[in-house]
């Protein structure tokens, strides 16, 4: 985006939450149990695995330390029932009766395909106005045709809507969509020789994560992982800054992106398909790359922007993706922001924990919906992904009143 050349606002944000919605304690005491019992079933012992066994406790110790506690998260969401109990017998996914890695890759990859047409559903219903563009942003899972294409399909958009697919960027995934978005918008303006504006671009995040739990690894960079991730849904439109009046409530202007790799930082984030779901790499280097390098970038996003980094610092609210706690400590620290600035992101990490790239979008929400931050207030947004990624944008609040 060049300097100043913004022409986009993100507005009218709806989020559909899980199905399930469960305290971290209950969580944490059921991964225990889980790994614990993937344990039993590797050595080849009876699948009547007791809580109190070795294996259980040398897991809850592990899960103690190295997890993510109530204190940082106090609910997650989630889509798979088998979280909600631990009547082994009856589990849809996770009952061993394949061995002790749990469900293979396909039969994760039919949950995922599931549970995002349904959800794609309830979003998009025949009756709402067709978008231009139609963004689908997800890292869960993947299939062809995708729930994108089948209710444009159904819906009978297909000489209306165009899909995109924003697949496998994993937590920074938003801003990318939103550059998308930007381009398709100019794009279209163009094309009607700029007599037009009312375009709309529709991005929607599927995010399944917790179909992805590695049941063979205990290690505390799995634990951390498996601690932190959720399952998040949510849309939201881009429209031309000239069709404020379509905006429901309050958006976002957005007036600069910027997005850069830290060389040298390849493998310190990864998300690769295995043969038992997708595994992520998560090292623990990450919040050291991201704070020796923040604050350059920060100089360089807000000269993108036409705004001092000094002002921004002090005035912006944060919407920082909460890839976990320490990133947002880190962030305040280096930035010397106050706790109100970064009220957004802590929220949306408690209350829902990281629902990878759906979880921006979910700060972005809670930011418009926030009567406490008014109109033209500056909103710093930043994500961080394998790359290793940084990515950002500059905007500006604005109320339709």
């Amino acid at each position: 985006m060049a300097n100043g050349g913004s022409i986009l606002i993100l507005c009218n944000f709806r989020n559909i939450r899980p199905k399930y919605l469960i305290d971290q304690e209950t969580t944490l005491s059921w991964l225990v149990e889980v790994h614990a019992r993937s344990e039993s079933c590797k050595e080849g012992s009876s699948e009547k695995l007791q809580p109190a066994s070795a294996s259980s406790d040398r897991i809850a110790r592990l899960m103690k330390r190295y997890g993510c506690s109530s204190e940082q998260i106090a609910v997650r969401g989630t889509e798979i029932c088998d979280f909600t109990h631990t009547d082994w017998e009856k589990m849809d996914l996770f009952h061993f009766r394949d061995g002790p890695f749990g469900p293979n890759m396909s039969q994760r990859s039919e949950q995922f395909s599931e549970i995002s047409k349904r959800i794609c559903a309830q979003f998009f219903t025949p009756e709402i106005t067709a978008p231009d563009h139609l963004v689908h942003v997800t890292c869960s899972g993947y299939i062809s045709p995708s729930s994108a294409q089948e209710i444009v399909s159904k819906n009978n958009w297909h000489q209306k809507t165009v899909v995109t697919h924003a697949y496998h960027m994993g937590c920074y995934a938003a801003l990318p969509a939103v550059r998308m978005a930007e381009g398709f918008l100019a794009k279209a303006r163009l094309n009607s020789g700029g007599s037009r504006s009312d375009f709309r671009t529709d991005i929607f995040h599927t995010e399944v994560c917790s179909i992805h739990v590695q049941l063979q690894d205990h290690s505390p960079e799995q634990l951390v992982v498996q601690s932190l991730f959720a399952d998040g849904f949510i849309v939201y439109s881009a429209v031309h800054q000239e069709e404020v009046g379509r905006v429901n409530g309050a958006g976002l202007l957005v007036e600069a992106l910027q997005e850069e790799i830290i060389p040298g930082t390849e493998t310190s984030i990864t998300w690769d398909c295995s043969e038992w779901g997708m595994r992520m790499g998560l090292s623990s280097i990450v919040p050291e790359a991201i704070s020796s390098n923040l604050a350059a970038y920060m100089q360089r996003l807000c000269q993108r922007g036409n705004v001092s980094c000094e002002e921004i610092c002090a005035k912006a609210v944060f919407a920082v993706h909460p890839g976990g706690p320490k990133i947002i400590d880190r962030i305040q620290a280096l930035l010397g922001l106050r706790d109100e600035q970064l009220k957004a992101s802590r929220h949306i990490l408690k209350t829902c924990g990281n629902m990878s790239s759906a979880t921006l979008p979910h700060v972005w929400e809670n930011i418009c919906a926030d009567s406490s931050v008014s109109d033209g207030t500056m909103v710093v947004s930043l994500a961080f992904g394998p790359g290793l990624c940084i990515s950002g944008a500059t905007m500006r609040k604005i109320v339709n009143s």
